[in-house]
């Protein structure tokens, strides 16, 4: 009798990229070349981060610590992604591909009265170009946001870069904070701080 050979056929498993972090997944990109899908804004890639990671500045009642800066890219993979885009920069118009920086803070409110805190005024780059926070290129959630007496609250800023002007990768940032002030009286209770940070493009 005669004897047949079958013939098996492999298919090649898709490679997964190390660099990506799940769509699902809680992680965010924390390490230089890290990606994620995220399905609000598109595929965001971390290529810039900042050198002094929680670093904490005491001004008056309150107490500042500035996680770290990040640098994105961003590509909106869909209308409603870019449009999500738009609406944070108040935008008509913008590619799909931009350069976003990231600036996450935590406030805490050392004193018994609630504290309106003025939020970011404005952030110096490198090349001296600078941001202030009326500007539709800056959009700051602590923005005046009220801190509640012996009470913390997590904010984050996010700034659209240019490349006529901070410069898409910066080699370094200077963020002021506005001065607050008593929630109930609007007397001023601190001035204000400032806050330096290079940033680090190195994997």
């Amino acid at each position: 009798t005669a004897s047949s050979k079958t013939t098996k056929h492999h298919t090649k498993a898709k490679t997964k990229d190390p660099k990506e972090i799940p769509s699902t997944s809680l992680k965010h990109p924390t390490r230089i070349g890290q990606w994620k899908n995220s399905p609000v804004i598109g595929t965001a890639t971390l290529i810039g981060l900042g050198t002094k990671p929680n670093a904490t500045i005491q001004d008056g009642p309150l107490t500042v610590k500035f996680k770290h800066a990040e640098i994105d890219k961003i590509h909106a993979n869909t209308q409603d992604q870019l449009d999500q885009a738009l609406d944070s920069y108040n935008k008509n118009s913008m590619s799909k591909d931009y350069t976003r920086m990231k600036i996450e803070y935590t406030v805490k409110n050392t004193s018994s009265n609630a504290i309106n805190f003025g939020g970011i005024k404005q952030i110096i780059y490198s090349n001296g170009y600078q941001t202030n926070f009326a500007d539709d290129s800056l959009s700051d959630t602590g923005s005046e946001d009220e801190i509640a007496a012996h009470a913390k609250r997590v904010e984050f800023a996010l700034v659209l870069l240019g490349k006529s002007t901070s410069g898409l990768k910066p080699a370094s940032i200077k963020i002021l904070t506005d001065e607050s002030e008593d929630a109930t009286t609007y007397d001023t209770v601190t001035d204000g701080s400032s806050f330096f940070e290079n940033i680090s493009y190195q994997a």
